[in-house]
């Protein structure tokens, strides 16, 4: 895991076209599988949205099998979701936004480094939503070894 950049931003809020995802939050791949399948149906990287995910509960103090989360597709194009899809607007606001580079199995230090800095720099937690905005990959997006650019959102009082 390489950490590029941290910092408070103000981030605007993004509108965006999500499957919602409900256990391990390992397990949001097949929601972002569909997700993507369905954008490349109706022609929608042409625009180039970002994907993001949104991540509602503490796996910490919430059973795996309680998780919630959300698979999201910036909405560009101002598409109408498809079957199993709904409007979802990430919250914008006061973030502290830490910029990593990870591979799939560096997610979780990642999340972990990015919340023990949040909480080393006195910062205060809200209900907004803590997400992880996908840059690029640098390589196959299915490849488990891939680089992946990625911002972890954490929303800051």
């Amino acid at each position: 895991m390489k950490i590029n950049s941290m910092a408070i931003k103000n981030l605007e809020p993004i509108k965006t076209i999500a499957i919602s995802h409900r256990g391990e939050y390992a397990g949001i791949a097949k929601a972002f599988e569909k997700l993507a399948a369905w954008a490349s149906a109706n022609n929608l990287w042409a625009v180039s949205p970002k994907m993001a995910g949104v991540y509602h509960d503490d796996p910490a103090n919430t059973p795996a099998d309680k998780l919630r989360s959300e698979a999201c597709l910036e909405d560009l194009s101002g598409s109408e979701p498809g079957e199993g899809m709904k409007y979802y607007i990430i919250s914008g606001g006061k973030y502290f936004v830490m910029q990593v580079e990870v591979i799939m199995s560096e997610y979780g230090e990642a999340w972990q480094k990015a919340y023990t800095t949040f909480n080393e720099k006195g910062c205060e937690y809200d209900m907004r939503d803590h997400y992880e905005l996908y840059i690029s990959c640098a390589g196959d997006t299915q490849d488990a070894n891939a680089s992946w650019i990625v911002d972890l959102c954490i929303p800051a009082k």
